[in-house]
């Protein structure tokens, strides 16, 4: 009786070997499956942010180019002001030697600093009109350099896109041309830089008590600026930011990024669809002559 329980027992058994073996596999499928699809979502996600991030490097980096192109000219503007008051602060001290001498006091070293006042006068001058001529050279070349860099950072990240505006060459305009939002200054003549050493003239003109030697210093100042200077020198106009810089001078970057495998073995590629967006920077900041200009990202990201 006993004995009859175990045979019983036995020959349930019989006709279930490998029930086991189904459930773990079973379970093993779900489990790898939830897995690996957990890694191809975390993939795609990966990517998504790459795709991303790219697109406002590149974005960013025209905006930043724009930016150190208008400190460089600031900075040549800077240098046009500092030409300008050497020149003024020549002419003071000319001024104060040309009083001097009409006392009777001073003359040979009047004589002799006007020699020299001319000719830093005239390399002053000339320096600044010098750069002048190097901020309309950078003003036309930053957007060339813009566009390679953006082609380089497009290469080295394998993103695929265009930038906006795209025209380096076009007119001075926001749809398409791209440049530096800048248009001439206010004249600056040489008359203005030389405003102290005319005021003397005029001053000691109307001395009675040194007219004679007054009118020696007044033809001395006059033959020296008239020969060393002449009469024909251009004034100089600096680049300074249109009142809408801010809404203009901007840059758009529109572009994808190709999804890359997953690094996993037998494991099926992504989607081909990339991921596309748009982004948006402009520089801020600074002015005529500070060189405090930035970049920064400032509008939308779009996912197509």
């Amino acid at each position: 009786m006993i004995s009859m329980f175990p045979r019983q027992m036995s020959f349930v058994r019989d006709g279930n070997y490998g029930q086991a073996v189904v459930l773990l596999l079973t379970t093993l499928v779900a489990v790898l499956s939830v897995v690996f699809l957990a890694a191809y979502i975390g993939h795609l996600g990966a990517e998504k942010v790459a795709s991303a991030n790219a697109v406002d490097a590149i974005a960013l980096s025209a905006a930043t180019w724009e930016a150190r192109g208008l400190n460089v000219i600031a900075a040549l503007n800077d240098g046009i002001l500092q030409c300008l008051r050497l020149i003024r602060w020549t002419c003071v001290l000319w001024a104060a030697m040309a009083i001097a001498a009409c006392t009777g006091l001073g003359l040979p070293a009047f004589l002799n600093y006007s020699k020299r006042a001319a000719g830093i006068i005239r390399s002053s001058w000339d320096t600044a009109l010098q750069f002048a001529k190097w901020s309309e050279k950078a003003r036309d070349a930053i957007p060339f350099l813009i566009l390679a860099e953006t082609a380089k950072l497009s290469r080295e990240l394998k993103v695929t896109g265009a930038l906006y505006p795209f025209d380096p060459g076009g007119p001075h305009d926001h749809e398409q041309t791209l440049e530096l939002h800048l248009v001439p200054g206010p004249p600056i003549t040489l008359a203005d830089a030389l405003s102290p050493i005319h005021k003397v003239k005029r001053t000691i003109r109307k001395w009675k008590w040194a007219k004679r030697v007054a009118g020696r210093i007044v033809s001395i100042i006059d033959s020296v600026l008239q020969s060393s200077l002449g009469s024909t020198l251009a004034p100089i106009k600096m680049l300074v930011p249109e009142d809408d810089l801010p809404d203009r001078q901007k840059v758009r970057f529109a572009g994808s990024r190709a999804v890359s495998p997953v690094p996993i073995p037998f494991f099926p590629s992504p989607s081909k669809v990339p991921f596309v967006f748009e982004a948006s920077a402009e520089p801020y900041g600074g002015g005529a002559t500070e060189m405090s200009w930035r970049s920064r990202l400032t509008e939308w990201r779009r996912e197509r």
